[in-house]
């Protein structure tokens, strides 16, 4: 999907060109503003986000505070909020510096004498293109210096940056750690408390970069922080580039006439936006929060309710106290 096509068929919608006439130069650019704005605003709209993405990151001994966003300590977009988090133990070998190449969706990691095998999985860091970034599942293994993993879209080969490979080792525990609010951060007392292992992460959506707080100050580099983070659409680069978007039906008629629901008072002014375009850009849109709704786990004393004891209250999972 490209702004250009998304474009074209809202002003198809929007009636002020003729269908494959050619739009001038100026208005295009003005609708990929207006649709960039448009989708920017989506971000804060959970059920519209593509996907929950897990989220990998090594931490530097006695460091509290990281940053995150592109460029940021932690090189991922900037989230508006962390959906959760989690302690990674003592998961992650030593970072070993390395080159990647990139054919069709296959990377191609060197890294002499590796030792790894076809499945095992290795946290990739530091590549300018982010794609390459992130755990990574070891596809094959062509050679003992090389193997490869697959990477989403077309990032630019050879990847840029100072890339590094940290191979999972043994068998990792994930604990999941709470993502306290503003009030909670607020009222410990204690902020760098020192510790080998933190219990609570708290997030400031600050700008340009997010910052994130540990608690208690890690003072071991051994452990790793696990995030959970909305997979947000941050918008369209220019009009050309081809953009995958996933095979949840509606994404791109949600886009297209809600376009063309905004471009309508650009071209027509006050006169109100038809009923058919108003009626198709809702449905669109339902669909795509349809499909992404979630359950989410509904926490329970259900061991409180065996016990027996009514001081616990009423269970609606057992019907009774």
């Amino acid at each position: 999907m490209t702004a250009d096509t998304l474009i074209v068929g809202a002003m198809d919608l929007v009636g002020n060109y003729a269908p494959g006439e050619p739009i001038a130069a100026d208005e295009k650019t003005d609708a990929l503003r207006r649709l960039n704005n448009m989708v920017s605003g989506w971000r804060t709209q959970s059920l519209i986000v593509l996907a929950v993405e897990r989220n990998v990151f090594p931490l530097v001994a006695n460091k509290q505070t990281y940053t995150i966003g592109i460029g940021g300590d932690f090189n991922v977009p900037r989230p508006i909020a962390i959906s959760g988090a989690g302690l990674w133990m003592n998961a992650l070998a030593a970072a070993q510096t390395v080159t990647i190449t990139r054919s069709g969706s296959a990377a191609t990691v060197l890294l002499a004498s590796h030792g790894l095998a076809v499945g095992d999985e290795t946290l990739i860091a530091g590549a300018n293109e982010l794609e390459y970034n992130g755990l990574q599942t070891i596809q094959t293994v062509p050679t003992a210096n090389t193997f490869t993993f697959t990477v989403e879209g077309t990032p630019d080969s050879p990847a840029s940056g100072t890339i590094t490979s940290s191979a999972v080792t043994g068998q990792p525990i994930e604990i999941p750690r709470q993502v306290i609010t503003d009030d909670a951060y607020q009222s410990i007392r204690i902020k760098n408390l020192p510790n080998s292992l933190f219990t609570a992460v708290y997030y400031n959506p600050t700008v340009p970069f997010g910052t994130i707080y540990l608690w208690p100050q890690p003072d071991t580099a051994l452990n790793q922080l696990v995030l959970y983070l909305q997979n947000q659409f941050t918008g369209f680069a220019d009009l050309d580039t081809d953009y995958v978007w996933p095979d949840t039906p509606g994404y791109g008629e949600m886009c297209e006439y809600n376009l063309a629901r905004r471009l309508w008072t650009v071209y027509h002014g006050s006169v109100p936006v038809p009923d058919e375009v108003n009626q198709l850009a809702r449905e669109a849109t339902a669909t795509v929060k349809r499909a992404n709704l979630k359950l989410s786990d509904l926490e329970n004393e259900a061991a409180w309710a065996i016990g027996g004891n009514r001081r616990w209250g009423y269970n609606i999972n057992v019907g009774g106290n």
